[in-house]
């Protein structure tokens, strides 16, 4: 399926950075290698059907590496798997939708 071959390429083309998704948690979580407390993470919930992105961050050490733009793209391409529509309640999320797109998933207010 995309979301899971979407995370196996970008783990191939950027060995440095791991997105994981914390389904139990309802979460996707980016950890830097070389340090453990450089955790970032998107956070969401799953209310009504509809998958809410509620929050991203990312510590200051990690900006500008295009972290939280991967962790929308991995929340937009597992939601489209599940056929989950997405609201974007966290204005990053907004904003990534806006500049590149859904990548499948179906956008709702």
């Amino acid at each position: 399926n995309e979301y899971k071959s979407y995370l196996r390429r970008y783990k191939m083309s950027k060995p440095e950075l791991t997105v994981t998704h914390e389904e139990d948690k309802n979460s996707f979580i980016f950890e830097d290698k070389d340090s453990s407390r450089n955790k970032a993470f998107l956070e969401y919930t799953t209310g009504n059907e509809i998958l809410d992105i509620q929050h991203t961050f990312v510590p200051p050490a990690l900006r500008g590496r295009g972290v939280a733009g991967a962790l929308v793209k991995a929340s937009l391409l597992f939601a489209a798997s599940r056929n989950l529509p997405v609201r974007l309640s966290c204005w990053y999320a907004a904003d990534f939708v806006k500049k590149f797109g859904a990548f499948g998933a179906k956008v709702v207010k």
